[in-house]
C-alpha cells in the first residue's frame, strides 16, 4: 500500500495528510530495527554525495575530466541509492528531515492533535516529540509525551 508523500507548510513545518500511518511511541521504537539500517545508508551516502559534488566542481575547475567524469559516474549511482532509501522510508511511514544528521519523524496522533515522535541516528530509541505546527525546532524530550499516546489511537 502506498503511503502519501508529506506536505510541508510555507514555513517548511510537516503537515499532516490524510491517509498516512500514525504511529504510537511502541510501534516507532520497533521500527527503528529497519529505519536505523536505512539511515545508517542515507547519512553515509549523503556524505558521500556532498564529497563527490565538491570533487565535481573542483576537478571541473582544474580541467581533471576524467576524474570529474569518474566522480559524476559515482555520484548518479550514490543518488540512485539514496532515492531508494527514501521510498523505504515512505513504504514505512516516515518523513526524513535531516539528511547529514539522519533525524526522521513518526506521525502521531495524540488527543486529536498531529504530533512527530523524533529519532535522531545514533539514538537507540525515539527521544523527542513535538507538535507539527512547531517543527523540529520545538523538539520536547520524550519523557514529556503525554501517556495517552503510547494507545492504540
Amino acid at each position: 500500500m502506498a503511503m502519501d508523500m508529506p506536505d510541508r507548510d510555507n514555513d517548511g513545518v510537516l503537515v499532516q495528510t490524510v491517509g498516512r500511518r500514525r504511529f504510537t511511541l511502541g510501534e516507532a521504537n520497533k521500527a527503528l530495527v529497519l529505519v536505523k539500517k536505512i539511515i545508517a545508508d542515507v547519512v553515509a551516502d549523503y556524505r558521500r554525495l556532498l564529497d563527490l559534488h565538491e570533487m565535481i566542481e573542483s576537478g571541473a575547475a582544474a580541467g581533471a575530466l576524467d576524474r570529474t567524469e569518474a566522480a559524476r559516474d559515482e555520484l548518479v549511482d550514490v543518488a540512485e541509492r539514496l532515492r531508494n532509501c527514501l521510498q523505504e522510508l515512505e513504504d514505512i511511514g516516515v518523513d526524513l528531515i535531516d539528511w547529514a544528521k539522519g533525524v526522521v519523524a513518526f506521525p502521531c496522533l495524540v488527543d486529536g492533535r498531529d504530533v512527530c515522535l523524533c529519532w535522531e541516528y545514533g539514538q537507540t530509541s525515539v527521544s523527542y516529540w513535538h507538535d507539527v505546527t512547531e517543527g523540529v525546532e520545538g523538539r520536547k524530550p520524550i519523557a514529556t509525551f503525554p501517556a495517552a499516546a503510547t494507545a492504540r489511537v
